[in-house]
């Protein structure tokens, strides 16, 4: 209970009284407001918005208004005065005669420098500050540029204010406001920033949004080719007895016209010419990007005479590129060895050089040769040591510029693995590394557990052999190493395959092998993960029952084939779903080679990161 001399109820009392008053009231009850208003027991927001309502409820004048200013500023200094008379501005609905009192109040009021000890108007004070010292005024205090942001930051934390953005960029330009928007701003707010990144070719610093250009240059695009035509870098070459499409298109009409007219009659001569000009139209359109003759003729008319060129480096790199997959791969070899070559004998040109060695192991690949063997043998050296991390980026960006078939896509990424684990990458080094590279990660990147499983399979594939125990088992690098067609086969459909389990011939033949996976274990295409699942046979023996999934035998289920099967779930669950905990909780640096060339400092907050164009840079630590 609060007792009738309780100064807050008082004012609670009368504020309640005040809004319910008649106008012709309404000055009585401010009358007994005004004590209240300077009364210290009594908070200051409180005070603060009973002066609000105290102004609201009078006449808009300097005399009704200058009474209750005197009680909510009484024992103040000037400044404070002022200060708290600002706020009041923010709460009253009307105040004409009010801002007309504060602005003689700060006129009157001088402010002595902290730096320099001049004293001047509250306005003429904030000019000199900003001016003379680089430091901002707020509220009634001197700060420097970051505490003045900081300061605004918090203000807009409390009232949303967008005015107060604004005011940011008074105060520190476009570089507070881009780092006020990196603290604050979510990831759908930042597409827009993205975007505008995208267009200029540059990352957006993580800490402050500065923009941050890629340390490892990405490899020149390929060159335009359409219409037995190729173009790029100041060079043309057509394919030779090619016409354009729409000249094709006429004469083709034009001896379907003269041959219909002969033999047949005019106006359907017309209609059969005017139908195959737009077929052969259409036909040479869409078939005009996938020529290769004009890919050819670059490789027989331009890249001999710019492999002798020193400035060819660029049009080389994006010759390599364009012909992945086209053209006749035994007429340049002569050719593209020559640039190769080249590129070996200059340091300068590596990203030349791993375009080309990229193209020849593809045209080999397209001659009969394991393909994907030969591309991760061409990134191998990066984990090794023995070539920089953007050669790697650049072989796999020449590949995947070309078209493959999923299965080698899939098996290369294994066959990626296998490379680094031996070259002694942990799962972490690996993770970073397609964290850093585009290419590297799409060509290998899968989820850190799944990473840390292969790293398991691979490390006891070579030593103890575990799952021994259990059955025969073929690890998934010696298959995609041993067997390239079984293997792309299987990792289409199963991507998270780690071994590969001896089936009873029977069984094989109509499901299929049993894989172990990172989800499970998988027959007939369907996965069980539950260690205690179903593993049973129907009493006719005819269906196999695997947990959820039931499948019809042409023949019965071998001896000793279910409790293998049951055994396999328990080992997968026991051993295998361990890994992840056991080789990546562990952490451990990646070696500062891997990483090194791709981390970049931004200009502006000096935050390492590793750019990404068009994104948000990754922040980087120290690399070990």
């Amino acid at each position: 209970m609060t007792s009738p001399d309780d100064p807050l109820e008082a004012l609670a009392q009368l504020v309640v009284r005040l809004r319910a008053a008649a106008a012709a009231e309404r000055a009585a009850v401010v009358d007994r407001l005004l004590p209240l208003l300077g009364n210290a027991r009594i908070p200051i927001g409180l005070r603060l918005a009973a002066t609000a309502r105290a102004v609201d409820a009078l006449p808009d004048t300097a005399r009704t208004v200058r009474p209750i200013v005197r009680a909510i500023t009484a024992g103040l200094s000037p400044v404070r005065a002022i200060e708290r008379l600002r706020h009041l501005q923010h709460l009253t609905e009307r105040g004409h005669a009010l801002d007309a009192l504060v602005a003689v109040r700060e006129r009157k009021v001088k402010m002595g420098c902290p730096r320099c000890g001049v004293r001047l108007a509250r306005a003429d004070m904030a000019k000199h500050l900003w001016h003379q010292h680089g430091l901002a005024l707020v509220d009634g205090k001197t700060r420097g540029r970051p505490g003045a942001i900081k300061a605004l930051h918090r203000e807009y934390a409390a009232t949303g204010d967008p005015a107060l953005i604004d005011r940011a960029v008074d105060v520190g330009g476009e570089a507070a406001v881009r780092k006020w928007a990196a603290e604050t701003a979510s990831d759908e707010e930042a597409l827009p920033l993205c975007a505008a990144a995208r267009d200029r070719g540059v990352s957006l610093c993580p800490v402050c949004f500065a923009d941050v250009p890629l340390v490892v240059p990405a490899l020149p695009p390929v060159l335009a080719v359409a219409h037995s035509r190729l173009a790029g870098d100041g060079l043309v070459a057509t394919a030779p007895g090619a016409f354009p499409p729409r000249v094709a298109a006429t004469v083709v009409a034009a001896a379907v016209l003269f041959t219909v007219t002969v033999f047949a009659h005019v106006a359907l001569g017309f209609v059969f010419a005017i139908l195959a000009y737009f077929v052969t139209l259409v036909a040479r359109i869409v078939r005009g990007p996938m020529d290769t003759g004009a890919v050819d003729a670059a490789w027989r008319k331009l890249a001999p005479r710019s492999a002798d060129q020193r400035d060819a480096a660029r049009f080389l790199t994006r010759l390599c590129r364009t012909s992945v997959g086209r053209g006749d791969a035994m007429e340049r070899a002569n050719v593209l060895q020559r640039v190769i070559a080249r590129a070996q004998d200059n340091p300068a040109e590596q990203q030349l050089l791993a375009a080309a060695l990229a193209l020849q192991m593809d045209d080999a690949g397209r001659l009969g040769r394991d393909r994907a063997a030969g591309i991760a043998d061409l990134v191998a050296p990066v984990f090794r040591g023995e070539q920089p991390a953007a050669f790697a980026e650049y072989v796999l960006a020449t590949y995947l510029s070309g078209p493959h078939d999923a299965g080698e896509r899939v098996r290369l990424r294994v066959l990626l693995y296998r490379a680094a684990f031996d070259a002694g990458l942990a799962p972490r080094a690996v993770i970073d590394l397609c964290a850093a590279a585009e290419h590297v990660a799409e060509a290998m990147q899968f989820p850190p557990p799944h990473v840390a499983q292969l790293f398991g399979v691979w490390t006891d594939g070579r030593k103890a052999r575990p799952w021994a125990q259990v059955g025969d088992a073929q690890t998934v690098f010696d298959l995609a190493a041993g067997a390239p067609a079984t293997a792309a086969r299987l990792l289409v459909n199963a991507p998270g395959l780690l071994l590969v389990c001896g089936t009873p011939p029977e069984i094989e033949r109509e499901l299929g092998p049993v894989l172990v996976t990172t989800t499970g274990v998988s027959l007939g295409g369907a996965v069980t993960l539950d260690p205690d699942a179903d593993v049973s046979v129907t009493e006719d023996d005819r269906a196999l029952i695997f947990g959820k999934h039931r499948f019809r035998l042409d023949r019965g289920v071998p001896e000793g084939f279910l409790a293998e099967l049951k055994a396999w779930l328990q080992f997968r669950a026991e051993v295998l779903a361990r890994y992840p905990e056991q080789y990546l909780s562990a952490g451990g640096r990646s070696p500062a080679r891997l990483i090194a060339p791709f981390v970049a400092r931004c200009s502006a907050c000096g935050a390492a990161c590793v750019p990404v164009v068009g994104a948000v840079a990754r922040p980087h630590g120290r690399s070990g």
